[in-house]
């Protein structure tokens, strides 16, 4: 098969990509993927997966297609950056036939997730899958217990307002835009290698700004930045207009006055229901002796008029 695709032309590979992924997965014609993924091609879905070559990636898609005859798939969106792309997708069917040894539920399905891909000579040669698997089983009924063992929303929502954490800003350069929001959920994950994680919303619109990002950036607050976590905790405007900030090495935006910064290599993507947990590797890093703004309970602390416990 030679691929004539080319490569100079986003738009082309978006709209072949689009054709490739309604015919194999909509229409069941795997044939289609032909013209988009290289004979060589290799797919994987999350770390230590097994590895998938082009015609066992067809088979899948039938067995799929099988189990949920009236498969439909939306793309949500597709970004092609030079020779990768990222496409967020949307996948829904009514369970007919046996799938994971399940046997027919007749239940309707919806998952999303996102699949980062690598053009070689044109083609796609490799290609990475992220979704919520939980979300799958729990709607052909595999797994039960946690909707059983389900804890009232309020009750889990007392739980974390009982946990301090910092206040980091999360941020973005969107082809020359710089997106960002404020995150408490950031944690470090491993120190060799510097590793970390932030989880952000999917209905933050910097959501799909990470997702089509190589480099995120995280800003540290110091305890006089309550200005700054306002801003950023708030939709829409340009929340970038009156706050300072200087571009990373990377690119990313960092907030100044920061009591710390950090520019991050994205390296996954994983969907944990309304969520998706960016993960990577700390490729710059700073700080400074200055006290973290502190967030607990709703509220905002300065935890330099707080004294250490002995200990």
């Amino acid at each position: 098969m030679t691929h004539t695709l080319d490569r100079t032309a986003p738009a082309d590979r978006t709209a072949l990509i689009r054709s490739a992924w309604r015919s194999a997965w909509d229409l069941g014609d795997v044939g289609a993927l032909d013209e988009l993924l290289s004979p060589a091609y290799v797919r994987r879905r999350g770390p230590g997966a097994r590895v998938q070559d082009r015609d066992q990636f067809k088979e899948s898609i039938r067995a799929v297609r099988e189990a949920f005859p009236d498969l439909r798939t939306e793309i949500e969106d597709v970004v092609v950056d030079g020779d990768r792309y990222a496409i967020r997708w949307r996948s829904t069917g009514r369970h007919t036939g046996t799938f994971l040894g399940v046997p027919p539920t007749d239940r309707s399905v919806e998952v999303s997730g996102a699949t980062f891909a690598r053009f070689e000579d044109g083609a796609v040669a490799e290609e990475w899958v992220t979704f919520d698997s939980r979300q799958l089983l729990e709607a052909l009924g595999i797994v039960t217990t946690l909707q059983r063992a389900a804890v009232d929303p309020d009750l889990v929502r007392g739980v974390h307002r009982k946990f301090i954490t910092g206040v980091t800003v999360v941020t973005t350069d969107d082809a020359g835009t710089p997106k960002g929001l404020a995150v408490n959920a950031f944690s470090s994950i491993s120190l060799d290698p510097p590793t970390v994680l932030v989880c952000v919303q999917h209905s933050s619109s910097t959501h799909p700004a990470l997702h089509r990002a190589s480099h995120l950036g995280i800003s540290i607050l110091a305890a006089d930045q309550l200005d700054v976590a306002k801003t950023f905790a708030t939709k829409g405007g340009d929340k970038f207009a009156a706050i300072s900030w200087t571009p990373g090495g990377f690119g990313a935006p960092l907030i100044d006055g920061a009591c710390a910064q950090l520019e991050v290599e994205i390296g996954e993507r994983l969907e944990a229901g309304t969520h998706t947990v960016f993960t990577g590797r700390v490729v710059s890093a700073r700080h400074d002796d200055l006290a973290p703004l502190v967030y607990s309970g709703g509220g905002f602390f300065d935890i330099s008029r707080t004294a250490p416990l002995p200990w």
